[in-house]
């Protein structure tokens, strides 16, 4: 999973009493540019090494800049790199279950945004998708079909 060409590698979860926190390494251009890691209170602490702190800055916001255009709610100034490495982890998280799936046999992967959360489906065959939004009542998912769909370019 790559936004904007800033990639997870190693993502763990880490020991918590309270929720699921997650750690990695940060790599861009095939290279380690840094690590994060989510804390107990929310907070998300991202170390990029120096020489890299400028492109990276700039690849996260204009991943920003593009979800405030995408928005009229939200301004860019309102967003964080939070949103961006939440949004990273997610989509890694995303790419897995796919390829698990395809190892088991499935093509696609549906993931349906909820007030609670998300579900995610692993479905046989793209023609199945749209059978099980209408009999889970989905409105607002997203389909991956191709490893390609979990890399990000704005």
């Amino acid at each position: 999973a790559s936004i904007n060409g800033i990639e997870i590698h190693n993502l763990a979860e880490q020991d918590s009493s309270e929720k699921l926190l997650y750690s990695g390494e940060l790599w861009m251009d095939g290279v380690r540019v840094g690590s994060f890691r989510e804390g107990e209170n929310d907070e998300m602490q991202l170390d990029v090494m120096a020489e890299y702190g400028e492109k990276v800055k700039e690849k996260i916001s204009s991943y920003l800049q593009a979800l405030s255009d995408g928005d009229d709610d939200q301004s860019e100034e309102g967003l964080s790199d939070e949103i961006f490495l939440e949004d990273l982890i997610e989509l890694e998280l995303y790419l897995q279950a796919y390829r698990q799936g395809i190892e088991e046999g499935y093509n696609c992967l549906l993931v349906n945004y909820t007030n609670d959360g998300v579900d995610v489906f692993s479905v046989e065959s793209p023609d199945d998708v749209e059978d099980i939004a209408r009999d889970n009542n989905l409105t607002d998912f997203q389909t991956f079909y191709e490893p390609e769909h979990f890399i990000i370019n704005c």
